[in-house]
């Protein structure tokens, strides 16, 4: 059984095990709401521990009785296989995805076909997993084999729910691993309607991938201290990433890390003011600055302050915060009441500490209160030990520096414990090329921010995270590495 619905209106999803459908043991179940309304608009599976275990059995039955991880044309096959079923379905996704988390339809959109584009670039490069060979004596060869690592564990947020497990899904399957995905409890409906199709694509083994659902607490720390599993690979805020590596350390488990982050777009006086405002006030204020890779800092050159400032505000007080499902939204709500009080607290240290230029409160009345809508964001004046400049946020919440001269807004850009994503703003090259080699991002972005393409590695430098997904490094992740040498005689 796939789905079914309850007064024919609300569906309940279930785990998918061992190439079935299936019911947790506890028969409990996870109500999901929609951000923008309050409605309920899903119930998951509250899985177990034991739901967890069986699962693990079953995925590491089918990795090592299939011909998954030695069959590459097979895995390209499944994969662009799913990637032309998203094709054909990718209205409905997106429509379920902004009724999931809350982001505009837009978004929801943009997010699927990034997921059918990894699909495509994994699904090639499944038949380019590539080793190498060396002479090292004159009787000895060795061979340098990259192998699956056996079964990986997906632990995926619900900021981006469908694009960010897809991201680690594709390469680890690409790579003949066997999967269990974990996604977020928060945002499962779009994770299982996605494997719907996985369940209709005839070129996956039954098993080699699984889904189940339920609270992190007790089934997401079963996949990480499980001696069955291989890998985990964990997407979301750092301080669960920290406890992740504690659990993995159990059984010295492989685990891959794409957390948090807090990062500056760093505007100087010579920088194209007409292309940069949109860009910076859509990479703070895109999924309601519910993204890891959010410009949550503007650093502004002194003789430009007041007219950069000016224009994103006027940016920010122009955009149209409504449910996500109408086409003129340009932001929808926080995902969670939780969330809402958390970007609620930061603001109120940001009022006490600093000076708000707009934004700063709930968005109330109509629509507003059945919903967890809050107006976008900016705050000037605050001390550069402040937990509004220091902390990641997850909201629509943009701080404001100010430089003087490149060595400081170097020294600003780096005065953080995260080092995810950089933008920098300018037309002198040789300053272009100094910031983005001395800024520890994992990626810096000249003059553009928050492109991403899944042939080019993504990851972080400090507490944003171990390793790189996408491109041939993220690939190479999910590989063991082998050496099988030859002594001739």
């Amino acid at each position: 059984m796939m789905s079914i619905s309850l007064n024919q209106k609300i569906p309940v999803y279930y785990n998918f095990v061992g190439g079935e459908w299936i019911e947790t043991k506890s028969n409990e179940r996870i109500e999901s709401l929609n951000p923008a309304t309050g409605e309920l608009i899903s119930y998951s599976q509250k899985s177990n521990i034991k739901d967890v275990t069986e699962t693990i059995d079953a995925v590491n039955h089918a990795f090592l009785q299939s011909d998954w991880s030695v069959n590459p044309k097979r895995r390209y096959d499944a994969l662009l296989e799913l990637a032309q079923k998203m094709t054909e379905k990718l209205e409905d996704l997106a429509r379920i995805l902004t009724m999931d988390q809350g982001k505009t339809i837009r978004e929801s959109r943009m997010e699927i076909m990034g997921c059918i584009d990894t699909l495509k670039y994994f699904a090639g490069a499944a038949r380019t997993v590539f080793g190498r060979s060396m002479q090292l004596e004159p009787n000895n060869f060795g061979v340098i084999v990259k192998e699956p690592i056996g079964v990986v564990g997906i632990i995926s947020p619900w900021n981006w729910p469908a694009l960010l497990m897809i991201r680690e899904l594709a390469p680890a399957l690409a790579a003949g691993n066997g999967v269990i995905v974990k996604p977020a409890s928060l945002t499962p409906s779009i994770s299982v309607e996605i494997f719907k199709l996985i369940a209709e694509a005839d070129q996956f083994p039954k098993g080699i991938v699984s889904i189940i659902t339920g609270p992190g607490s007790s089934i997401g720390a079963a996949m990480a201290t499980s001696e069955k599993i291989d890998m985990i690979s964990f997407t979301g805020d750092t301080s669960t990433g920290k406890s992740i590596m504690e659990m993995g350390a159990s059984n010295i488990k492989k685990v891959a890390l794409e957390l948090g982050g807090k990062s500056p777009n760093v505007v100087f006086q010579d920088a194209n003011l007409d292309k940069a405002i949109p860009v910076i006030g859509q990479s703070i204020f895109i999924s309601a600055g519910q993204i890891c890779m959010a410009g949550s800092r503007v650093l502004i050159h002194e003789s430009i302050k007041e007219e950069v400032v000016s224009r994103l505000k006027q940016y920010a007080e122009n955009l149209r915060v409504e449910n996500g499902l109408l086409e003129t939204a340009d932001m929808g709500p926080l995902v969670s009441q939780n969330q809402l009080n958390i970007v609620e607290e930061y603001c109120q240290i940001g009022r006490q500490e600093g000076n708000i230029i707009t934004g700063g409160y709930r968005l109330t009345g109509g629509d507003f209160d059945k919903g967890h809508y809050f107006a976008p964001t900016i705050i000037d004046d605050l001390p550069s030990d402040c937990r509004v400049v220091k902390e990641e946020i997850f909201g629509p919440v943009l701080s404001v520096q100010t430089f003087s001269s490149d060595e400081e807004a170097l020294k600003l850009a780096n005065d953080n414990s995260f080092g995810l994503s950089a933008g920098v703003w300018t037309a002198n090259l040789n300053r272009a090329m100094k910031m983005s080699k001395e800024i520890k991002a994992g990626t810096v972005w000249i003059n553009t921010y928050n492109k991403n393409f899944p042939e080019a590695e993504f990851g972080g430098y400090k507490q944003s995270g171990l390793g790189r997904t996408r491109g041939i490094e993220g690939l190479m992740e999910y590989c063991e590495t082998k050496h099988i040498h030859f002594e001739m005689e």
